[in-house]
């Protein structure tokens, strides 16, 4: 069978489109209720708190389990940089935190691996 360069295009195409890399990916969001363990200085800052409650976006979002302690570096709500640490809260103190991830391949250094980028934004109380 020869198919002509019109005829073929459509093969080329739905071809290239099943080889393609997908990069399109979409932040899974949880929110969660916590209570702060302890306000860690040294050597990294950041707070470690128990889960109190979680709600996931959808049925499918990773959220930690209630009980679980996580440890984290608090972000401003629009999580684009991190909260300064005046405004953390302090340990006993309740917070919410709007959980979010995406999952993906990471490059860095000079090899791919699968990785999870995270964010811990606070939530208005």
């Amino acid at each position: 069978m020869n198919l002509s360069p019109a005829h073929s295009m459509p093969f080329i195409l739905m071809f290239a489109a099943l080889c393609a890399p997908v990069h399109a990916a979409t932040w899974q969001i949880c929110d969660m209720q916590l209570r702060v363990t302890e306000v860690v200085k040294q050597p990294f800052p950041g707070l470690r708190a128990q889960v109190l409650k979680t709600s996931p976006a959808t049925p499918d979002v990773e959220c930690p389990e209630k009980g679980a302690v996580i440890s984290f570096i608090p972000e401003t709500a629009d999580y684009q940089a991190t909260l300064a640490r005046r405004n953390w809260p302090a340990k006993g103190q309740a917070i919410r935190i709007r959980y979010r991830y995406l999952d993906g391949i990471c490059k860095g250094d000079g090899n791919e691996h699968p990785c999870r980028i995270e964010h811990y934004p606070f939530v208005a109380q």
